[in-house]
């Protein structure tokens, strides 16, 4: 009989990051790197495909990605009428977000603000899920999106859609956590536009978490700061379900200053995963939603 021990030693474990929770995940490394920002993984595994971590983090997998990328996009950009959109992504390095929004004709836009571009290379060669950089409407830069915000800001940039595709609240991605990032996105957007946030949820025995605030702090989740601060004065979720992302619960969270309601699409998509009936769908959420996240 062969001991756990002498099994669970071969495989791959997910960093808790004081989540007290992890996946072990039996996968052969393809590629290991400590770039300037974080260490970046590539693995295979024999169901899920191509795995990219960061810092010990799953962010994406070829089983699965389409799942988080177009619920992430499809759904703040087809439950408007628009005519012409302007979108930023904010990280997003593996590109889906990017390849999703391309496949919108009314997308004049795309800027894509990632501060590894290894993590854009190495996605482009082991994942391949990527849109389309060289697309006229898609813009690429490097560089920290605090920074990029910031200067937006003072230069009167707008956006109609502003994805937060971000990692969790330690390493590089720490920068954006802050009041002062959600002022500036706050002030970039257009006022018919909305901002998308996304986080795992858990539900502790007291109350439901979410992963921001267990990896980092309570003062770096996003959702809190726009309710708290009601820069953009309303928020509104809808849910869905990532298979490899820490937790069963996913959440997608939209900022506006209009209130307009985006559970119902104008236009129809059907892709792997989005299509209008679960578009609407999403938006029925549990009643322990609305009575531990204030929704």
């Amino acid at each position: 009989m062969t001991k756990i021990s002498e099994v669970s030693r071969n495989w791959w474990h997910e960093e808790t990051e004081g989540v007290a929770f992890t996946h072990a995940l039996d996968m052969k490394k393809l590629h290991e790197e400590q770039s300037p920002f974080q260490k970046i993984e590539i693995f295979e595994h024999e169901t899920f495909g191509r795995v990219l971590t960061l810092d010990g983090l799953v962010q994406a997998s070829e089983a699965d990605e389409f799942m988080y990328h177009e619920m992430a996009v499809h759904v703040p950009l087809l439950g408007r009428e628009r005519r012409e959109a302007s979108v930023l992504i904010v990280g997003g390095g593996d590109g889906g977000i990017l390849r999703e929004v391309l496949k919108h004709d009314f997308v004049t836009r795309v800027v894509m603000v990632e501060i590894d571009e290894r993590v854009v290379e190495l996605s482009k060669q082991y994942l391949g899920i990527n849109g389309d950089y060289d697309d006229p409407r898609a813009e690429l830069v490097i560089g920290d999106a605090a920074d990029y915000m910031r200067k937006a800001r003072a230069a009167g940039d707008k956006f109609d859609l502003i994805v937060l595709d971000l990692s969790e609240p330690v390493g590089p991605s720490s920068t954006v956590f802050t009041e002062e990032f959600c002022e500036n996105f706050s002030a970039c957007i257009t006022d018919d536009g909305v901002v998308l946030d996304s986080d795992s949820i858990f539900v502790g025995k007291d109350r439901a978490y979410f992963l921001q605030e267990l990896c980092g702090d309570k003062d770096q989740n996003l959702v809190s700061i726009m309710q708290n601060r009601k820069l953009l004065p309303h928020v509104s979720g809808y849910r869905s379900i990532v298979q490899l992302y820490p937790a069963a619960e996913f959440g997608f969270f939209l900022y506006s200053k209009d209130g307009h309601d985006y559970s119902r699409p104008v236009k129809e998509h059907v892709g792997r995963h989005y299509n209008p009936a679960l578009h609407t769908g999403s938006f029925a959420l549990p009643t322990w939603w609305k009575t531990n996240l204030g929704f």
